[in-house]
């Protein structure tokens, strides 16, 4: 669904969020002229095409901020489906744009017009655009990645020796480029909250130049040091982000994938063929009963992400749904980030309803793995948070272990006895046990909620010695 948030003269703003990448794209109107253009698409452009179709708007262009690291743009499809014009940075080496934009350049559309701003600092070649109308008054700012609300997009995906020029690039971007605009210009980010391109601080989505001035940490660093110190404080990022980039490149344009529903006997061919099974229901319903060998990922969190992040994304997979809905959105999310080789789905009651083996995980508290941590017993405990959440405070005699280390760590676990998994939440914990159960070790305990349960009990944390 998208959201207005500029509607000024004829000038109309919608906001188009994939909640599990943590992105907005934007689809910018003049609807005096039905004229638009998509500001950093989403692979899945059949969402723009059928809101232009029922307001009678042409599609006239696709601009992207930057080279994106964590989605497959939709340029390209808009362009093979729409004939927009494909518009990219200069110096992003995408091949076959029909224009490449550079700081001062601007793309009409109607009476408005996007004039683009150089604003490095999460990638070299990134671009902000600024919404003008025809009295070249201010409305906006498309800020990609070189403003979120409350930080900037991360500094350090080119690779740790640019870590440094990108930050310092940043710092330049915000003091001489986008905080000496208007206090009560919008702000209109491509990253946000859930986006492993940035460690926001907020899930909003909307801000202002004189709020990010006031309340960014990285508008009132002192020094670059200081700046340094913020920008660099991110989390690790998911496995596919290497792809995503040199695949931009080409911008290729490729059909939708389509969710097939799979029969039980279907499903089992494509398993024993070597497809990677992800079931994508919550993990209530995955504990309760699974497929056997199948990773839990559910859908109510950066599901493509986490996917991307434990499996290529050329391995053929097949999902397990609970609904065809819940397969299509699953299907859509893979496809935004270039799984292609999706096989197909199926219900999990079909699987159950045929009497196949299912497989089935012990939920735990907190409070019942405080129990036996106090009783003395043989007992392994594994976090699987983030970095930053472990150092932050941890359960003593804890294990660190996020879950694409897991099956680095598998011959080390002593299989005899119980293996406790959690995280914050209990999402990184279904991950993480699945991992397990798919290397054979079959005493694993799902705790359902994190280490604030653990310290609402009365117990300490530790921090790393």
């Amino acid at each position: 669904m998208s959201t207005v948030v500029v509607d000024a003269g004829p000038a109309l703003v919608e906001q188009w969020v994939a909640a599990e990448l943590g992105n907005s794209s934007y689809l910018v109107v003049d609807t005096s002229r039905g004229e638009a253009v998509v500001i950093d698409p989403t692979r899945d452009v059949d969402r723009y095409l059928a809101a232009a179709a029922e307001r009678g708007w042409s599609l006239v262009a696709s601009l992207d901020t930057h080279v994106h690291n964590d989605f497959l743009s939709g340029g390209p499809d808009m362009r093979a489906t729409a004939g927009s014009a494909l518009l990219v940075p200069a110096d992003s080496r995408i091949a076959g744009a029909d224009r490449e934009l550079s700081d001062g350049d601007e793309v009409v559309v109607g009476s408005l017009r996007l004039r683009a701003i150089h604003s490095p600092g999460h990638t070299p070649e990134h671009l902000s655009y600024l919404l003008v109308d025809a009295d070249d008054r201010r409305l906006a700012i498309f800020s990609g990645g070189a403003l979120m609300v409350g930080t900037m997009a991360r500094p350090d995906l080119l690779g740790p020796s640019h870590t440094y020029s990108q930050s310092r690039s940043g710092r330049d971007t915000l003091r001489n480029r986008l905080l000496t605009l208007p206090d009560d210009l919008c702000v209109l980010p491509t990253h946000g909250g859930g986006s492993f391109c940035g460690t926001a601080v907020s899930d909003q989505r909307v801000t202002t130049i004189g709020a990010e001035r006031r309340d960014n940490p990285l508008a009132t660093a002192p020094d670059f040091a200081h700046f340094l110190a913020i920008h660099t404080k991110q989390g690790r990022y998911p496995a596919y982000y290497a792809r995503m980039a040199p695949l931009n490149r080409l911008a290729r344009a490729t059909a939708a994938v389509e969710a097939r529903r799979l029969t039980p006997a279907q499903l089992q061919e494509a398993l024993d063929a070597g497809a990677v099974a992800v079931d994508c229901r919550p993990h209530e319903e995955f504990d309760a009963a699974h497929v056997p060998d199948s990773l839990c990922i559910p859908p109510d969190g950066p599901f493509s992400a986490w996917v991307g992040w434990v499996t290529d994304i050329d391995s053929p997979l097949v999902l397990i749904a609970g609904s065809a809905s819940a397969a299509d959105e699953a299907t859509r999310q893979l496809d935004r980030i270039g799984f292609r080789d999706l096989r197909g789905w199926i219900d999990a009651s079909d699987w159950v309803a045929e009497g196949r083996t299912v497989r089935s995980v012990t939920r735990c508290t907190m409070g019942d793995l405080t129990e036996r941590i106090l009783d003395g017993d043989d007992i392994t405990v594994i976090d699987v948070r983030q970095d930053d959440e472990w150092a932050g405070g941890h359960l003593p005699g804890a294990v660190h272990a996020p879950a694409p280390d897991l099956a680095g760590i598998i011959g080390r676990l002593d299989r005899e006895s119980p293996i406790a998994v959690h995280c914050a939440t209990g999402y990184r914990a279904a991950l993480g046990v699945s991992i397990l159960l798919q290397h054979g070790i079959s005493d694993v305990l799902h705790i359902t909620d994190g280490v604030d349960a653990w310290s609402a009990l009365g117990h300490p944390l530790v921090t790393p010695a």
